[in-house]
Parts: C-alpha cells; sequence; structure tokens
C-alpha cells in the first residue's frame, strides 16, 4: 500500500494538492519540471540546427517524423513491455538513454562536425525509446500515488507539460543567442541525467504494489481488445483520436496566424504560444481537485475546444487572438486531463503500460497525419477556415459521443 507522510496535509481536504502529499511524487514533480523545460530547449535548438544546416522546411518534417514515426509502428509493443517490468527500473534506463543520445548531438556540435543525417540518426533513435519510456511514463503516475491520488497526480503531470511547453522554447531562445546550440543538447542530457538519480533515490517501499504481467503470446490483441471491451475506454479512445488530429495542431496553425493573420514574425509566434501555453497551465490545474474525471468532462472540454477554435478562427488582431489563445489552451488542458486521468482511472494495472501507450500513440502520433493535412487545408482555404473545419469535427464527434451514450446504459453498458 502506498504510505503518505505523517504531519500537516497539504491542504484541509487533500483537495487540490492531494498528490503533492506524496514523498516521492513531490521528488518526481519537481524533476520533471526541469526535464520538460530541458526537453523543449532541445526541441527548439535542434529546429533551428535542422534549418541552418538544410535550410529546408522538409528536412524539420523528416526530423520530427522520425521522433514521432517509430511510436506509432511499435508504441503498443513498448506498452506490453511496461506491462511486464518493473516501471522505475524501466525509466531509468530509457531515460538514461535519451541523456545519452542528447549529450552525443551536443558533442558532435560543439566538435562543428554534426551533419542533417546524424540529427536524422539521433531522431530516429529517440523515437525508438520513446516507444518504450511513454507508456511506462504515464503507467508509472500511478505507481507514484497510488490509485486515491492519481486523478489529481495526472493533472499535475499534464501541467509539467504545459509549463515546460510555455517555458523551454523561451529558454531555448536564449540560450541559442547566448551559448550557441551545443549547450542546448547538454542542458537536456543534465536534465535526463537528474531524472535518473530521482528515479534511483525514489522510496520503493512507498509505491503502489503491482505485480507485472508475465510475458504471453498476442498480449498486443488482449490489450485492444480489452479496450474494446470496456465502453468507456472504447468511446474515450475515439473522442480523443479525432479531437488530437483536429484541435491540437498548435505549432502549425499559430505559425500561420503568426504569418498570415497578423503578419508577424517569429517573436509574434512565441507570444501566441505563450498564451496557449499558459492557457494549458490553467486548465490543467482546474480539474486538480476533480476526484475522478469521466466522459462527461470530456464531452464538455470537447465542446468548450470546438467553440474556441471558431472564436480564434473570427480574431485578426494581436490582443483579441492572445485571450481567445488563453481560453483555448484552457480547454486543451482541460480535455487532456480529462482523457488520460479517465483512462487511468478505468483501467486494470496489468493492462495500464498498453492503455497509456494507445493514448501516446494518438497523442503524439497523430500529427504526423493531421499537421500536414492541416497545412495543407489551410492552404486551399486559409488558416481561419482550417479551424472551422476542425472545430466542426469536434461539435460533431462530441454530439455522436453524446448520443451513443444512453444507448449503451440502456442495453446495460452505463458509461
Amino acid at each position: 500500500m502506498v504510505s503518505r507522510e505523517t504531519g500537516p496535509r497539504w491542504t484541509a481536504d487533500g483537495g487540490a494538492l492531494s498528490a503533492l502529499g506524496h514523498r516521492n511524487f513531490r521528488r518526481y514533480f519537481a524533476v520533471q519540471v526541469i526535464s520538460n523545460v530541458g526537453t523543449w530547449v532541445q526541441i527548439t535548438v535542434e529546429n533551428w540546427l535542422v534549418l541552418e544546416l538544410s535550410h529546408s522546411a522538409l528536412a524539420m518534417g523528416v526530423t520530427n517524423a522520425l521522433q514521432f514515426g517509430p511510436l506509432v509502428l511499435l508504441g503498443l509493443y513498448g506498452g506490453v513491455i511496461a506491462d511486464r517490468h518493473d516501471r522505475r527500473r524501466l525509466l531509468m534506463i530509457t531515460q538514461a538513454a535519451l541523456g545519452l543520445l542528447a549529450l552525443v548531438v551536443a558533442v558532435l556540435a560543439c566538435l562543428g562536425v554534426v551533419r542533417v543525417w546524424m540529427i536524422w540518426l539521433a531522431a530516429a533513435a529517440l523515437g525508438m525509446i520513446k516507444c518504450f519510456d511513454q507508456p511506462a511514463l504515464q503507467g508509472f503516475v500511478k505507481d507514484l500515488v497510488g490509485p486515491a491520488d492519481l486523478a489529481n497526480a495526472v493533472a499535475w503531470t499534464n501541467a509539467i507539460s504545459a509549463l515546460g511547453r510555455m517555458v523551454g522554447p523561451l529558454v531555448g531562445g536564449l540560450v541559442l543567442i547566448g551559448l550557441g546550440v551545443a549547450p542546448g543538447f547538454a542542458i537536456n542530457a543534465a536534465t535526463f541525467a537528474l531524472v535518473v538519480v530521482m528515479l534511483a533515490g525514489l522510496r520503493v517501499e512507498d509505491l503502489s504494489p503491482r505485480t507485472p504481467t508475465p510475458p504471453a503470446p498476442g498480449q498486443i490483441r488482449q490489450g485492444l481488445a480489452y479496450v474494446r471491451s470496456q465502453p468507456v475506454l472504447a468511446t474515450t479512445s475515439i473522442i480523443m483520436t479525432v479531437v488530437f488530429a483536429t484541435a491540437y495542431n498548435f505549432q502549425v496553425s499559430l505559425a500561420l496566424i503568426a504569418a498570415d493573420i497578423l503578419g508577424g514574425d517569429g517573436q509574434t509566434y512565441g507570444n501566441l504560444m505563450s498564451a496557449l501555453g499558459l492557457g494549458a497551465l490553467v486548465g490543467s490545474l482546474i480539474l486538480a481537485r476533480q476526484a475522478r474525471p469521466g466522459l462527461s468532462t470530456i464531452l464538455v472540454s470537447t465542446g468548450c475546444l470546438a467553440v474556441t477554435q471558431l472564436a480564434v478562427s473570427l480574431a485578426h488582431s494581436l490582443m483579441p487572438l492572445l485571450a481567445l489563445l488563453f481560453a483555448y489552451g484552457v480547454s486543451a488542458g482541460l480535455f487532456s486531463v480529462a482523457v488520460v486521468g479517465t483512462l487511468q482511472s478505468h483501467t486494470a494495472d496489468d493492462m495500464r503500460g498498453r492503455v497509456m501507450a494507445l493514448y501516446s500513440i494518438c497523442f503524439l502520433g497523430s500529427s504526423l497525419v493531421s499537421a500536414p493535412a492541416f497545412g495543407a487545408l489551410a492552404g486551399w482555404i486559409g488558416v481561419a477556415g482550417a479551424l472551422r473545419v476542425a472545430a466542426f469535427i469536434c461539435l460533431a464527434v462530441m454530439l455522436v459521443a453524446m448520443v451513443v451514450r444512453p444507448a449503451k446504459r440502456r442495453a446495460g453498458q452505463g458509461v
């Protein structure tokens, strides 16, 4: 059983800070904040380095495809491995490997011998490691806090991602200007080393007990069949696949808004991304007090995403766009926490790695198809028109899900 420290509680009722009452989670949270900022520092300097070496937007697209493509193909197998093994030890291996990759590129950049093909090799290796890292990382949250505080922990971990997305590119830009490319990779390597040290120093006896799944043939199919057999998981998976593909093309849509609607530059794009990131941080923490998010929360946040997308498509000046993108970010934060919290709270522990692998595939892998598709659609009807199409798709999936849920209840499969 997960033990909690004696002494004063963080809040009177556990509430919004309940997960932080666990010593292991506090350490994990603090280090992951630093690590996520480091990840976005590397993303920023890596994109700049690839563009500087190749002068090609296509080369940047290939880099992103190599980072996320393996997850789409092998992510479910990574989920099986996360279910079979101790997640803490698995994460120590994957995080150390990710840090080593960042260090190698830092050395190559420092020596001045780095080439695009080397970055592509490193990106492909990173993608392979992420196949095993992401399912274990998602499942490990429950190991840190146990089932009672799981939803609250999910809210805080999503806030980490939002904070990294908001602060990391800013820090990365400062590193580029003040120190150059190589230190950006070196900083990220150091943050991975910090994660490994943190994982090694956790109190193992305080982790939620779990029995690893014994190896057996057909475990990927078993995981998919499990999701299909659970109405909540199946409905959530369909909704998140559609919404991630239509409403989460932030990097493409905001770049087009900055250039085509505002006539701005990189600084304009950074301001828009910061407004979105701040909103996502706030949205993540709004659900921190909700004990167990479910489909109702997912549907409401899907509707909010659709409405805010429509509103953003109608704005044509900076200040209204900043305010609306903040609201858009709040909706995205609400949706992300609701989805992960629902998946985590409705999944059996022996299936957690595979279910969260499916989430990672939808969240990270959908951009391989949706980002180019959104860009092509925006080139045809404009970014405002593309946002409206995406919003109407979100509304459609929300309405269909609202209609289907009562039918499932009547059939005795309540969601």
